[in-house]
């Protein structure tokens, strides 16, 4: 982490995952609260996640959204969730190695999705 590069994507791994989480939290809450749950917990579950999205209007493929909150580990095929968590609660080098490797990939699925949100009901 002593590269500022790496430390510049790393930051800018993070940022773009928290968009495309605090958009999806919106979009959950509303959800929740449609359906009268009084205790809202604003979680990132593959349990829940198509539901909320295809309540709110929006036509997501499963496969962006599992490569986006799911819970895949498998090395060199993490979810961008997972990784963001392996670069957050602590650094690991290997997930740095893979946001490297997989840049233009993890970014254009966070832009994919977060476009579907902007141009849903245009």
């Amino acid at each position: 982490m002593k590269d500022d590069a790496t430390i510049e994507l790393i930051d800018s791994f993070k940022n773009k995952f928290n968009l495309c989480e605090s958009v999806y939290k919106v979009i959950l809450k509303k959800h929740q609260n449609v359906k009268g749950n009084k205790k809202v917990y604003l979680k990132l579950t593959m349990t829940q996640i198509p539901f909320a999205m295809k309540f709110a209007g929006y036509n997501v493929d499963r496969d962006l959204l599992n490569r986006l909150f799911g819970s895949e580990t498998k090395k060199g095929r993490q979810s961008i969730k997972k990784l963001r968590d392996s670069v957050t609660h602590s650094i690991k080098q290997s997930a740095v190695d893979e946001i490297k490797a997989r840049e233009r990939e993890l970014f254009n699925d966070m832009d994919s999705f977060l476009e579907i949100i902007r141009n849903c009901g245009r």
